[in-house]
């Protein structure tokens, strides 16, 4: 039998080489699955050594026209940055697709393309986080048609996603680099608003501001909503009303402003034709967002006369 044994191993061992592989689900082949996690893998970017990588909020180039030159007359153009939405990776190198081909072999080139094509369009921000700014200037450039003032944003940072319309905070600094540096906290707003409405602040304030040549006014957002493009938004003007002359009240009256543009095409009129009929001159008028309702508030002045302000309670494009 000692002799027989090392016989009989032999037997056995060929014996379960001749038999046919467990079978596998066909949902479960090796290809597939080696597919299927690896498109995981890419959509989630472990096939990426630097995870970080795919953070990839930072501040880009924007430049904006802000208008014409006092001095040289010619355009003038600032970077005022924006915040980046999306990464937009480098082109997949030859060498680093071939890293891929050959970590994954089961899965088609083809694939293996279309997969690190997709990645490209991933948000710059994880998880439920929007790339917005952090760090913002306000700059004040002398044009032709007088001081303009332009946000400038300095850096950009992942924050909290807005779903519904909110103000949100946006800090902003005036005369950078000089002694009356300051930081204002101004307001944006942002989230989502439906039926084709936009998300845009709906009452503001005005805050005065040192610079080098007096007090700048500056205007904060305090409250967001969804409107449409032109609405109206709160507007409060301080009268003092002298219903009795010897003590009058401070009264904070939302008088109402227009904000908003007005896409319509300009309205034509014909001003002189051709004999043919043909419109020979026309002058064009586009509409703007303006009043379209109007109520009258009287006020009470120390003379005893009365004084007449006029509030917006509609806005509309005209």
């Amino acid at each position: 039998m000692a002799v027989a044994a090392p016989a009989l191993v032999m037997l056995l061992v060929g014996v379960l080489l001749l038999l046919p592989a467990p079978s596998r689900p066909a949902s479960a082949s090796p290809s597939e699955d080696s597919s299927g996690e690896m498109e995981r893998l890419l959509l989630r970017g472990a096939d990426i050594p630097d995870r970080e990588s795919n953070k990839c909020c930072r501040r880009e180039t924007k430049m904006k026209s802000v208008g014409l030159s006092v001095a040289t007359g010619e355009e003038i153009t600032v970077d005022i940055g924006q915040c980046k939405k999306h990464c937009t990776r480098n082109k997949l190198k030859k060498d680093e697709f071939e890293r891929l081909i050959q970590e994954n072999p089961d899965i088609d080139p083809r694939t293996l393309f279309e997969m690190h094509r997709r990645r490209r369009a991933e948000p710059s921000c994880l998880g439920d986080e929007v790339c917005a700014p952090s760090a913002a200037r306000m700059e004040r450039l002398l044009t032709l048609e007088g001081s303009v003032s332009v946000s400038v944003t300095d850096e950009c940072a992942c924050q909290p996603r807005s779903h519904s319309c909110r103000r949100r905070p946006h800090r902003v600094t005036l005369h950078n680099d000089t002694p009356l540096q300051t930081t204002v906290d101004i307001g944006d707003c942002h989230g989502h608003c439906a039926h084709e409405l936009g998300c845009k602040p709906i009452k503001t304030r005005t805050v005065t501001v040192e610079g080098p040549n007096g007090s700048e006014c500056l205007t904060v957002v305090e409250q967001c909503g969804c409107e449409a493009a032109c609405y109206r938004a709160l507007h409060f003007q301080q009268v003092y009303n002298y219903t009795d002359p010897d003590e009058p009240t401070v009264e904070m009256i939302d008088v109402g402003k227009c904000i908003g543009d007005c896409d319509s095409a300009p309205e034509e009129t014909c001003v002189w034709r051709e004999l043919n009929g043909s419109c020979g001159m026309a002058l064009s008028r586009a509409s703007r967002c303006s009043a379209s309702g109007v109520r009258e508030i009287e006020v009470w002045q120390r003379d005893g006369s009365t004084r007449t302000l006029t509030a917006i309670t509609h806005c509309g494009c005209h």
